[in-house]
């Protein structure tokens, strides 16, 4: 653990002197950095900080009105008021349609009130703002599971266990996933 924070330490700073003289912005730099920790991670327990690291970044916007709406969405979720947190979260990727967080909670949202074929999109949405999203991809995966899109799902479920190499409950996933796809070998 303390490695890994010492890594981040470091890695944030070397992050903002690069990110000001290439005028990269630093918040991507240190995701890109948090991602390639996470494919070479020696084991589970580091992975499973390095994938909360990128998730606590993926949920702060940049914007303190987005993140007060989404605090607020996330409560309404919660609550099971899925009609008062869909509006919320329309709002949200209305106003700040390149933050990823908003379009997988929208999709979330979809799902809560029965509407899947918006989940979906809203999940492509969030993939296409951030291709490298492993957890719109298992989302997404599901919901093409679901579907009867099997190949589709499994696809999905490889990409991200690329990402995300130590996850068992991925490798898990996609093993399972390719017996029902791909059959047992001989």
């Amino acid at each position: 653990m303390k490695r890994l924070l010492a890594f981040c330490l470091a890695l944030g700073l070397g992050v903002a002197q690069a990110g000001v003289q290439a005028g990269v912005p630093v918040r991507e730099k240190l995701i890109d950095g948090l991602f390639d920790r996470l494919r070479q991670a020696e084991d589970a327990e580091t992975a499973a900080q390095v994938r909360a690291m990128i998730g606590a970044i993926w949920s702060h916007s940049g914007s303190p009105t987005a993140d007060l709406l989404m605090t607020r969405a996330e409560s309404a979720l919660r609550a099971a008021k899925g009609e008062v947190a869909v509006k919320l979260l329309e709002k949200i990727v209305l106003l700040y349609p390149e933050w990823g967080q908003a379009w997988r909670r929208r999709a979330q949202s979809a799902v809560a009130t029965g509407d899947t074929e918006g989940a979906v999109l809203d999940l492509g949405k969030a993939l296409s703002v951030e291709p490298r999203d492993f957890l719109a991809m298992r989302q997404l995966s599901e919901l093409l599971r679901e579907a009867a899109k099997k190949r589709e799902a499994l696809d999905l479920l490889r990409r991200a266990a690329e990402i995300d190499p130590q996850d068992p409950e991925l490798a898990h996933d996609v093993e399972e996933l390719s017996r029902e796809v791909d059959g047992r070998g001989i």
